[in-house]
């Protein structure tokens, strides 16, 4: 108890990395798939009419946008005093973020219709898709991405395949780094809570002439969940570590980027039990281990080749590899009868869960200003992956996917604008989709806006979903019988309408944002992925089960900046969703809303917190508050230091999402810190 009481002192924890930013500092826009900041300044409040990328990947008025955007900027990230990247989508309307089956497994979702591994929002970092190849998931935990290194975040709240292709299907997650320019220096942050999670983060950044750098690293332990619905204490903590590089140029009419990184992710996870209707009693005996280890490389050039005409080549590599490790006791009934052996006593036997996934993808990309009122950006891409595993594929699986994409903006006259587009791919797997979007927005004024969007996507089925033959493999070469894909599944169709109104007071420092939207999901995948060969036989997996949805929903953003220098948020999301399954309904949230507020006491001190409230959050009511005190001091030039404490309270007593993610304390309390220098 003193080590950790001493530990909780000298890890006073971090929070608005080397940012100036607690007090109205302004942040750099850096483009969609750059780190750099050619679209000006946009963070600071009281400004013009802010400019966003990722609709179309063409740098727009927001006032210009058809489709629904959630901009979290470097001002608000620096504030909101979290510690992972994913937990900022809290603060959009419409999404949750909540581990499932474990702390290591945090499932990001909007419009709900899945608890474990949610499968139907692109993610981007820096125009990198990190949505995986072999069990399509975002894998948070695993990302080799540090919160201090992010400039801002833009949410495209629907579909947008357009632009991105297959599995764009519910939104986009456009997460872009900050350029090494802006973090100049040197900085540390820590972080520590009572519960027993710890986190630390230092980075180095340098100039030399037309060249700017970034080294940076972190390491994280969360403690995870103190018990199951039984009473038995859990074992789910994990400990990350990662690591990244960026390198970039800049001259005047051409940038060069290389981005770097690895992660490696230590998990603990519940032991499993093993039976048949006929034969239970096998069980796990160790506390199993899951260990993943994860890189890119991400190579970006773009040239300016006349005043009206740019072109751009980004190439990048991901890698994942993904062990669990079990010892188990298995019944020599259940033993004989999966093994095919003819033991007369009980066997101890081990295991591992294995999954390699690897990605390549290359793009050209031309942005062409056709005329003073047309700009059309067009993109030629082509992306190879594999799948390895002897648990779930007894193999290899692969696919290649080809990519044509063209979207354009026509301002027909100082009142309308067109924004419209397509992207045709074609899967080796899955075979050739063309996805549409059409998009009218109306200018009231300068300020604010009207807009209708129209658009379709598909969501394709993973390699593991056509590919399954899923059996256990002991470590003395024992094989037992096998759950295979049969004909695979589908894909599933989206075509979804939004009418929505934005409006901007700058003088104010006031934006408010209103979506009304209408979904039709067609084939919706529920089938269930679990081993069903129990019978001592091979057993094809469950495919084909499906189901037509419509989700219907209003949503509302209202942010505010004052001159004083507070910070308001809040968000409501309210979700009507038409379906007869009572396991989908169960995975959607009819009322989700979110609320934050940041303001300077002086010059040095300022308060800060945040209220969430989901309704029915996988079938039980979930609300919590955040609150903490920072104080600032600068040591002149850019050296600075930040220091805080504050506590966390759950307002409901409810597990969180499944029955066994059980706190015993509905409140605990931590501390953070940073210096730059």
């Amino acid at each position: 108890m003193r080590f950790h009481l001493f530990l909780l002192c000298i890890c006073s924890a971090a929070v608005w990395a080397e940012d100036d930013l607690l007090f109205s500092d302004v942040d750099f826009l850096a483009t969609s798939g750059s780190s750099n900041t050619d679209l000006g300044g946009y963070d600071g409040f009281l400004e013009d009419i802010p400019v966003v990328v990722t609709p179309s990947k063409i740098p727009q008025p927001r006032v210009d946008v058809s489709s629904t955007l959630s901009v979290l900027d470097g001002e608000f990230i620096r504030r909101i005093n979290m510690q992972y990247v994913e937990d900022l989508l809290q603060f959009v309307p419409g999404f949750s973020v909540v581990p499932y089956h474990a702390s290591s497994q945090i499932v990001a979702s909007y419009h709900g219709t899945q608890l474990d591994q949610y499968r139907r929002i692109q993610v981007l970092i820096n125009g990198r898709s990190v949505y995986s190849v072999g069990l399509a998931r975002v894998e948070w935990a695993t990302l080799p991405l540090s919160i201090e290194d992010v400039a801002r975040v833009e949410i495209n709240r629907g579909p947008n395949a357009a632009s991105y292709g297959i599995n764009s299907f519910f939104a986009v997650v456009n997460i872009i780094t900050r350029s090494p320019l802006e973090t100049l220096g040197n900085s540390i942050t820590a972080y520590a809570g009572s519960q027993g999670d710890m986190r630390l983060y230092g980075q180095h950044s340098g100039l030399n002439k037309d060249w700017s750098y970034r080294a940076s690293a972190s390491t994280t332990r969360v403690d995870g969940f103190d018990v199951d619905v039984y009473g038995d204490d859990r074992h789910d903590g994990h400990g990350a570590m990662m690591g990244n590089v960026f390198l970039q140029q800049e001259t005047s009419d051409s940038r060069f980027d290389l981005d770097m990184g690895a992660s490696h992710l230590k998990a603990n996870i519940d032991p499993s039990e093993y039976e048949t209707t006929s034969d239970p009693g096998s069980y796990d005996t160790n506390k199993p281990l899951r260990i993943v280890d994860r890189e890119y490389i991400k190579v970006g050039f773009s040239q300016q080749t006349s005043t009206h005409h740019e072109l751009k080549l980004q190439y990048y590599y991901d890698y994942s590899d993904a062990n669990e490790f079990h010892d188990a006791l298995l019944n020599n009934d259940f033993y004989n009868l999966m093994f095919g052996g003819s033991e007369t006593n009980n066997v101890n036997a081990s295991y591992e869960v294995d999954l390699i996934e690897t990605r390549h993808d290359i793009e050209l990309q031309s942005t062409w200003q056709a005329a003073n009122q047309l700009r059309v950006i067009s993109a030629l891409g082509y992306r190879w992956e594999k799948a390895e595993s002897e648990h779930y594929l007894s193999g290899i699986a692969r696919d290649e996917v080809f990519r044509l994409s063209s979207n354009l903006e026509y301002r027909a006259d100082q009142h309308w604008v067109l924004n419209t587009g397509a992207m045709l791919e074609h899967s080796e797997l899955s075979g050739t989709f063309l996805s549409p979007k059409l998009g009218m927005t109306y200018r009231l004024s300068e300020q604010d806006s009207l807009r209708f969007n129209v658009s379709k996507a598909v969501r394709t089925p993973d390699l593991s979903d056509q590919h399954f033959r899923w059996h256990y493999v002991l470590s003395n070469g024992d094989r037992s019988t096998v759950t295979y894909a049969d004909e695979g599944e589908d894909e599933e169709k989206i075509t979804s309408y939004e009418l929505g109104y934005y409006h901007y007071w700058p003088t104010r420092g006031l934006s408010l944002d209103v979506k009304l939207y209408h979904d039709e999901v067609d084939d919706m995948v529920l089938s269930s992925k679990v081993f069903s060969a129990l019978s001592g036989t091979d057993a094809p997996i469950e495919e084909g089960v499906t189901e037509d949805v419509m989700i219907d929903g209003v949503e509302l953003e209202l942010d505010w900046r004052s001159r004083s220098g507070a910070i308001t948020r809040f968000t409501y999301a309210y979700q009507d969703t038409q379906t007869d399954n009572s396991r989908l309904e169960r995975a959607t949230t009819p009322i989700m809303m979110s609320l934050f507020s940041s303001v300077p006491l002086s010059d040095h001190w300022s308060v800060q917190g945040y209220y969430w409230y989901g309704k029915e959050l996988g079938g039980r009511d979930y609300q919590l508050i955040n609150s903490w005190l920072a104080y600032r001091h600068s040591f002149g030039l850019y050296s600075k230091a930040t220091l805080g404490a504050g506590v966390e309270a759950r307002l409901d007593n409810n597990a969180l999402v499944s029955r066994h993610n059980i706190l015993e304390k509905d409140a605990y309390t931590y501390v953070f810190a940073s210096l730059t220098f």
